[in-house]
């Protein structure tokens, strides 16, 4: 296996092509955060994103893009915003992980959203979650029934708020891709908001990030494309997401809603608004983002199982783990401060 190393900011045109056709050809693969645009844009806003080229007898067999969060130690493409990540590769491609790492001059990496499906990185899983999905293959109405078969109240739940914010506020409109920047700035600027009563801190004050997602509100390309929607009240704007799709697959990313309406659920009648125009563009799946939430167990119909990790050779696992018992056993130990210095002094020493 020969594996060359690109910049992913001089990804080449040639090379964009392969990647989309393996990309097409794998199933596993169909969510916007493998198309190579995504790849491309955050190679825009930062300057460690990498792309390894791994030839098998000449012929390019698989993409692994990568960040390169510290000199040796990689992570997926955009990080924290990241919600897939892997190789672009075939379905049946098997490779040591252990000789790619070798080969990009790596000594870890790092993943949280990989596809349990890429069965080479198997071993190094150290928990999955389910990414809860809204299957639309069989249309809207089908979905309908199915959630209301398996006993789903939420769908009849959010007919009546449509009703009283219909009557309470004015009738309801949906913009399925809205191309206002302005809104996109409301919308974002809610989920800050959001992000910042709930403690977590604020996603888009990183520049690198609002920079990524302006340039994917401007992307259209052919399986990545940007999409905002927007839910109004008569003429208030209540709700809205921001997200991502390929040709089938349609991301729940970033949604938010005004908090003056908050008693009216805006972002679930937003999303249920989603699903239903969703087959109409040719989205088979509403993909809600790992991990269970009560409002993603009432509407979710599938999901696909991803990954957290860290591919590393054993010895440097097991120097991890030393490093973790020694900084549990002593740094709350009575020697207290002087124990904690020595721990950081001996931290990078293992690893």
């Amino acid at each position: 296996m020969k594996v060359t190393l690109t910049p992913g900011q001089k990804l080449s045109n040639d090379l964009v092509r392969v990647w989309i056709g393996l990309q097409q050809a794998n199933p596993d693969l169909s969510s916007p955060y493998f198309h190579p645009e995504f790849t491309k844009v955050i190679a825009a806003v930062r300057h460690d994103v990498e792309v390894a080229v791994l030839e098998s007898d000449g012929k390019i067999v698989a993409f692994f893009p990568f960040q390169r969060e510290q000199r040796e130690i990689g992570g997926p493409v955009g990080g924290v915003i990241s919600d897939y990540h892997g190789l672009i590769c075939a379905q049946d491609f098997r490779f040591l992980p252990s000789e790619l790492l070798r080969q990009t001059r790596l000594n870890a990496w790092n993943f949280d959203h990989l596809p349990t499906s890429q069965l080479s990185f198997a071993p190094f899983h150290s928990s999955i979650e389910p990414s809860p999905q809204i299957d639309l293959s069989r249309g809207y109405h089908t979905y309908i029934q199915q959630r209301r078969g398996a006993g789903s109240e939420q769908i009849k739940k959010i007919g009546n708020l449509v009703r009283r914010v219909e009557r309470e506020v004015g009738p309801l409109r949906f913009v399925a891709d809205s191309t206002d920047a302005a809104s996109l700035g409301t919308v974002l600027g809610w989920k800050s908001d959001q992000y910042r009563q709930s403690g977590n801190g604020d996603l888009f004050a990183s520049g690198w990030i609002r920079e990524a997602v302006d340039r994917i509100f401007a992307t259209h390309a052919d399986g990545c494309s940007g999409m905002l929607s927007l839910l109004y009240a008569g003429d208030r704007l209540i709700a809205g997401h921001f997200g991502m799709r390929s040709r089938q697959v349609w991301h729940y990313w970033f949604p938010s809603y005004d908090p003056q309406a908050a008693k009216y659920s805006p972002g679930l009648i937003l999303l249920l608004k989603m699903a239903e125009h969703a087959p109409a563009i040719g989205a088979q799946i509403i993909d809600l983002g790992k991990g269970l939430s009560p409002y993603k167990e009432r509407l979710m119909n599938s999901c696909s199982s991803l990954a957290s990790g860290r591919v590393e050779p054993p010895w440097r696992s097991f120097r991890r783990r030393v490093w973790r018992i020694l900084r549990s056993r002593l740094g709350n130990s009575s020697f207290g401060p002087p124990a904690r210095v020595a721990l950081e002094w001996l931290r990078p020493r293992i690893g």
